[in-house]
């Protein structure tokens, strides 16, 4: 069965427009969430309706038991990613925390054998320069 878990930018999306992205979620494949993701949305989340419609999502996927944690193994497997990106690829982690975010979604993308679906082509090309996981430009 094809996993998928979407990152945070489409997820914002559809928010804002219901029908974008819909070939995702409506093809083959069972969509999960990631914990990193609901973090970033919940942190998002400024107005009673963001609010509303985030907790909505995230009552959603919990109930069809459909939540992505990242393991101990996720959490040093990243560690070592963004070490990898420091070296290779000039990345400051003070200057973009966000990095650290994509990492430990990828490392938890992989361990799950899932595919990560995203916008975010510069930071995950690079992680995927240093870690090898499946992942879908948008």
């Amino acid at each position: 069965m094809i996993k998928k878990v979407i990152d945070t930018n489409i997820i914002i999306d559809r928010f804002s427009d219901p029908d974008l992205y819909s070939e995702i979620f409506l093809s083959s494949g069972i969509v999960y969430l990631s914990s990193v993701v609901m973090m970033e949305l919940r942190a998002g989340a400024h107005t009673k309706e963001a609010l509303r419609a985030i907790n909505e999502l995230f009552h959603f996927f919990r109930q069809v038991d459909r939540v992505i944690v990242p393991s101990i193994t996720d959490y040093e497997k990243a560690g070592e990613i963004i070490s990898k990106l420091q070296v290779s690829k000039g990345y400051t982690i003070k200057k973009s925390a966000s990095i650290t975010n994509d990492c430990l979604i990828a490392a938890s993308v992989r361990s799950m054998g899932a595919t990560l679906y995203t916008k975010n082509k510069k930071d995950f090309l690079a992680i995927q320069d240093v870690f090898d996981f499946k992942v879908i430009f948008v």
